[in-house]
């Protein structure tokens, strides 16, 4: 099975996971989705240590604010007191061991996270509230950064439809392509399967090593942990409660020099500004 991770990082791909030091450094992120551009998210550095992510609603009041904590210079922790959630991470020696999702102190979900050959291959995901689903919507979910959003609202279903209610755990399996993750698989049974497969152009990805932020709810562009590019093209097919399904999406950029500059996808287009 597989779990999708969006962890992100602009250099050498054998740097610590937990250290998001890309070589342009997001400023503010808006967004138009035909209504005209509004902020979206508004980046806030400290020399080369992302501190806090502001998010902002369309009338242009913040919604809520990610605060990032690190351990060692790692990210450690991701506090978003406004809606009571927190994510913790821990690291086995340089990679990425454990990421585990609080809501108001409570342990919501887990996920462990294993390698092959130096790049990830596998993640094991434990909910510990199953009536509660993976809370799909929240930004602190560290399922966010793994999964696309379409497969995010399908585990959602299937664990709320559960009758046991109880502690619910399934795999996320990962394939690669030279630096760029090429497909993903999610397997729950009879309930859920699902295949995505992935394309990329040759520019840089802004997000490479990245934990912690939303992006619109995650729009694919946090579904690629540690890819070097760009996602322009990925379809998924799979089935659930027996019912089969097959689909695709586009995504197209415009950019400055070797990073993107806007992103657009499902008639909405995303600006990215950098310090």
């Amino acid at each position: 099975m597989t779990l999708l991770l969006s962890t992100i990082v602009i250099s050498s791909c054998n740097k610590k996971d937990g250290v998001y030091s890309p070589k342009e450094k997001i400023d503010k992120i808006y967004v138009d989705s035909g209504s005209g551009k509004y902020l979206s998210e508004d980046w806030t550095w400290d020399n080369k240590q992302l501190k806090t992510i502001n998010y902002y609603d369309t009338d242009g009041t913040i919604d809520h604010t990610e605060v990032f904590s690190y351990t060692d210079n790692r990210l450690s922790q991701v506090d978003n007191n406004e809606h009571g959630e927190t994510v913790k991470y821990t690291y086995d020696k340089r990679r990425l061991h454990q990421a585990s999702f609080y809501k108001n102190n409570s342990l919501y979900m887990s996920c462990i996270f294993e390698y092959e050959d130096g790049k990830l291959s596998d993640i094991k995901v434990t909910t510990t509230e199953a009536d509660k689903g993976v809370n799909a919507k929240s930004t602190s979910n560290p399922l966010k950064h793994f999964l696309p959003k379409q497969s995010l609202e399908s585990i959602d279903k299937v664990i709320k439809e559960n009758p046991t209610r109880g502690t619910i755990s399934f795999e996320i399996d990962v394939e690669w392509d030279g630096q760029n993750i090429s497909e993903i698989a999610i397997n729950m049974g009879n309930e859920l399967s699902e295949r995505y497969f992935f394309e990329y152009d040759d520019k840089l990805n802004p997000f490479r090593n990245f934990l912690g932020s939303d992006l619109e709810e995650s729009l694919i562009g946090h579904g690629n942990y540690k890819s070097k590019n760009n996602v322009t093209k990925y379809t998924f097919t799979g089935s659930v409660a027996g019912l089969t399904f097959s689909e695709s999406f586009l995504i197209t950029y415009t950019y400055d020099g070797r990073f993107p500059a806007t992103k657009s996808f499902d008639g909405e287009i995303e600006y990215y500004e950098y310090e």
